[in-house]
């Protein structure tokens, strides 16, 4: 839940195409703390923090949004090595890594992020070819 929690406040920031300071201040917490959700570092969120999340996600896919957190995160942590990663999808799940990157931006990290795999595992198969 951790996890899909700090990928569901990123991927509703970047779908919505808000600020952290937006999303702050429409959860009615100081940005530090929205910030917190985000890198999963808040660790205790409150019921009630909770139900603004649940109400400020409910016009979206919630799944979606996780993978398009997670699909972020992801680039983010890879760095230069995400290109390796984009070729590793290829070869480990058949994903055309030309077809992946002609995708809109939205569609592209929410299809990185809904591939259940060790991302390490993908940039070294990407690595190989």
């Amino acid at each position: 839940m951790e996890d899909d929690l700090k990928n569901l406040v990123l991927g509703f920031r970047k779908h919505t195409g808000k600020t952290q300071r937006e999303v702050a201040r429409e959860l009615g917490v100081p940005m530090d703390i929205e910030t917190a959700l985000e890198m999963g570092t808040y660790k205790q969120p409150t019921e009630q923090l909770l139900g603004k999340i649940v109400n400020l996600t409910s016009k979206c896919d919630v799944k979606d949004l996780v993978h398009i957190g997670r699909g972020y995160r992801i680039m983010d942590e890879l760095g230069p090595d995400f290109k390796y990663y984009i070729r590793g999808l290829e070869q480990e799940r058949g994903i055309d890594h030309e077809e992946l990157q002609s995708q809109p931006e939205e569609e592209f990290y929410r299809i990185i992020g809904s591939v259940n795999l060790d991302e390490f595992d993908v940039v070294s198969a990407g690595r190989i070819t």
